[in-house]
């Protein structure tokens, strides 16, 4: 198991300017080429352990989500997030589209006979906490950057909005979910710093000067709490 730190802030539309432009110059576009629009479908367990975990302020939790890109249902995968305070592991496993679409109707029982560790410890979940099944659908545009020394990676994440995925519609947030700072029309980003044991000291000279609002915001959590039905009212 590899922990890699993971500090979030909220930015400006400016100061994200800033700090692109400073970027650019030594990061990469990540693998996906950069720019893209991730899809989460949370899970939860009956008595909503992920999301209250994050409510009370849990330093060490557990977050099952399924995720695919683009509204291509080519690639699809399952995610454990494991976090301990600013440490995080990931654990992922690929599945369907059918099993995708299964869990999308709240189907969850063909896991149990899946041999994945994570399908495994799902499996349990399942049997353990009253069933797991889908909570809510969280969209929203990343452009991601890496830098080698250290497997960096700075994303800036921009609110959601409902996609097409030629699926039933699952609720999606409406309102702004992180701060407006004042003003209801305005929709701040959220930057995500991630990276192993250090981290490189060019790249915090990159973050130098600007004025960067750390935050522990979780997207599962605001989610839940701002405009997102619970799946099973919809």
């Amino acid at each position: 198991m590899r922990f890699r730190y993971e500090n979030k802030y909220i930015v400006t539309e400016e100061v994200a300017a800033i700090l692109k432009a400073r970027i650019e110059q030594t990061m990469k576009p990540d693998e996906n080429g950069g720019s893209y629009v991730i899809h989460n479908m949370y899970l939860d367990d009956k008595y909503d352990s992920a999301y209250h975990g994050r409510v009370l302020g849990r330093n060490v939790r557990d977050k099952y989500r399924i995720r695919h890109y683009n509204n291509d249902l080519s690639f699809i995968r399952l995610e454990r997030k494991h976090k301990e305070g600013v440490y995080v592991w990931k654990d992922t496993v690929p599945i369907s589209e059918e099993q995708y679409k299964m869990i999308r109707a709240g189907d969850m029982d063909f896991i149990l006979k899946e041999e994945a560790p994570l399908f495994k410890t799902l499996a349990m979940l399942h049997r353990l906490k009253g069933g797991m099944r889908p909570t809510c659908l969280y969209s929203y545009k990343r452009d991601a950057y890496v830098y080698k020394p250290g497997n960096v990676r700075f994303t800036f994440d921009r609110p959601p909005f409902q996609t097409d995925d030629g699926l039933p519609p699952l609720p999606i947030q409406q309102q702004p979910h992180i701060m407006n700072f004042g003003k209801p029309d305005y929709w701040p980003i959220l930057l995500e710093v991630k990276y192993n044991r250090f981290l490189p000291e060019i790249m915090r000279r990159m973050l130098h000067g600007l004025p960067l609002f750390y935050t522990s915001i979780s997207k599962y959590g605001m989610a839940r709490e701002r405009g997102v039905l619970p799946y099973d009212e919809c």
